[in-house]
């Protein structure tokens, strides 16, 4: 199954690839980018999530938790420069002999690949992928809780994954998010993973946030947090004026790592 032909129909081909790319998209967007009218989107996005291919929010569509998330797999798997930078750039902020926890996605997993030269880290992840680079590396102490695992990202979600995070206090947090709002709110896509990070938010000294440009101008549902509880924000473009005032008000750090670099 590609990414053209999901449903037979071409416009909601196009509106399932917007989504799977974008992760969550508001439906002014989806009608201006598919020309079309408000009402026929809403009537495309009903039409989708009776499918179980999208899942509907209030005035918007998001990616479905389910086994459709596995055709955009290539797409959000595609390892670009600018997120090797900023992986990199966070790997070499974290020294020998951290904590850390790591959380769900892409770019935290080119995070993984980067730390691998390191020694002595101890590593709480939620994330099955993020845990197989990294339990190869006999100088690492890695720690996966229990929890229900989640089909289109390895992520382990849950009660009693949240609880088992609960137990540590970690030096570092490792995350990425899915869009930062202009007032600093960091927002996320699935109400479920939410829990485990904001759990690691609040159990860790120093919160490491990776987060390419696009995260400035994506949408997403679900808040876990604020800007300002960041130590340090590592992306390949600085923010809007507006955004970066709030983080300099509140010495959150920024690091800017592009490809050239």
């Amino acid at each position: 199954m590609s990414l053209t032909e999901l449903t037979g129909n071409p416009r909601h081909d196009q509106l399932l690839g917007l989504i799977g790319e974008n992760g969550y998209m508001n439906i002014e967007e989806l009608a201006a980018l598919l020309d079309v009218s408000t009402q026929t989107v809403r009537r495309d996005i009903r039409k989708l999530s009776e499918q179980g291919l999208v899942s509907r929010h209030h005035g918007g569509a998001g990616r479905a938790s389910s086994v459709v998330n596995t055709a955009f797999e290539q797409r959000e798997m595609s390892w670009t420069e600018e997120k090797k930078a900023i992986a990199q750039a966070i790997a070499d902020y974290i020294p020998d002999g951290s904590t850390v926890f790591i959380t769900i996605g892409t770019t935290v997993e080119q995070v993984a690949h980067a730390l691998l030269n390191h020694n002595h880290l101890r590593i709480i992840t939620n994330c099955l992928r993020v845990a197989h680079i990294l339990y190869k590396n006999p100088r690492f102490e890695v720690m996966v809780p229990g929890g229900t695992l989640r089909p289109h990202n390895g992520g382990i979600i849950g009660p009693s994954a949240t609880a088992f995070v609960a137990g540590f206090r970690a030096d570092y947090l490792v995350t990425s998010v899915g869009a930062i709002e202009n007032d600093g709110a960091l927002m996320e896509f699935d109400v479920n993973e939410a829990s485990v990070a904001k759990t690691m938010m609040a159990h860790s000294r120093h919160i490491l946030l990776a987060a390419d440009h696009t995260k400035y101008h994506a949408s997403a549902a679900v808040e876990i947090g604020n800007v300002s509880q960041v130590t340090a924000l590592f992306t390949d473009e600085l923010p809007a004026a507006g955004l970066h005032k709030i983080l300099k008000n509140n010495q959150v750090e920024i690091v800017k790592a592009s490809p050239s670099d």
